[in-house]
């Protein structure tokens, strides 16, 4: 199995999953604002298209690293296919590193870990869709939150775990020598559920995720989305916009490689 190349650099630019605006609704209004009165709901369109796509993602790891090398524990941090969690655990388990250095010592330390990966997703198959109208009974959800890297890094500001010295001290940080990977492909069953806002002339406007069982998942369904035509509400006879919760499932199969692993100087612990 190839060896993923190993670099030092910053995170780079978000190109993966960039979420549109999502609206404000953490805090429940005395009404719902997304519900409309209408004679005829919304509906499905009559078939779900799918397309295989190939899109990058980014996993990050805290591992305590000892003065010879070898990991003594792991932390996932941030995983956008936690349906693989297992597989990426026992790879990472079995990796080795070039220890960390403070002046001419090895020491021990958290090492902060950015996994580039590249995800194929089949088309989705056997997929079962809900589209149930918004009304003003309808409680509020929490959107779920998965924000770009940059802005997940940011709020990644709390004390580093006990043990060793701090990342932010050491002269040079743990460096991964050897990295097998077995979190390579995935077939299984998904889930998804997003509250999304249907237009007059049946096109998706907003699409607000609620739920998903592996966030690489957000972005590409919502692209499918935006190929869709739904039958839009009817109010008097006449087409309207209204809010709907779509409730998607089925089986889907992912594809991973490992492509490039870097070694960050800073603390990936939470506030």
């Amino acid at each position: 199995m190839p060896t993923a190349a190993v670099v030092r650099t910053a995170p780079p630019p978000a190109t993966r999953i960039t979420d549109s605006p999502v609206v404000a609704i953490l805090q429940a209004p005395t009404e719902n604002p997304f519900a409309v009165a209408s004679d005829v709901p919304a509906a499905n369109p009559p078939k779900l298209n799918f397309a295989e796509s190939i899109v990058p993602a980014t996993e990050y790891v805290s591992a305590r690293v000892d003065a010879a090398g070898k990991p003594m524990g792991l932390k996932p941090q941030r995983d956008p296919i936690p349906s693989l969690a297992g597989e990426a655990q026992k790879s990472l388990a079995r990796w080795t590193f070039e220890p960390a250095r403070r002046g001419s010592e090895t020491v021990e330390t958290w090492a902060s870990l950015r996994l580039d990966l590249q995800v194929q997703i089949d088309a989705p198959r056997s997929v079962q869709a809900s589209l149930v109208p918004v009304t003003p009974t309808t409680p509020i959800p929490r959107p779920l939150a998965w924000p770009s890297d940059e802005v997940w890094l940011e709020t990644r500001k709390g004390a580093p775990p006990p043990g060793g010295v701090s990342i932010e001290a050491v002269d040079s940080p743990p460096l991964p020598k050897k990295t097998p990977w077995s979190a390579d492909s995935y077939k299984g069953p998904f889930s998804a559920k997003f509250w999304i806002k249907v237009r007059a002339n049946g096109s998706v406007e907003k699409a607000i995720p609620l739920e998903a069982s592996d966030p690489i998942l957000l972005g590409y369904l919502r692209r499918a989305m935006s190929g869709w035509t739904f039958r839009p509400a009817q109010a008097h006879g006449t087409p309207i916009d209204s809010w709907n919760e779509l409730s998607l499932s089925g089986q889907v199969t992912y594809k991973v490689e490992l492509k490039q692993i870097a070694s960050l100087r800073r603390s990936l612990a939470g506030s």
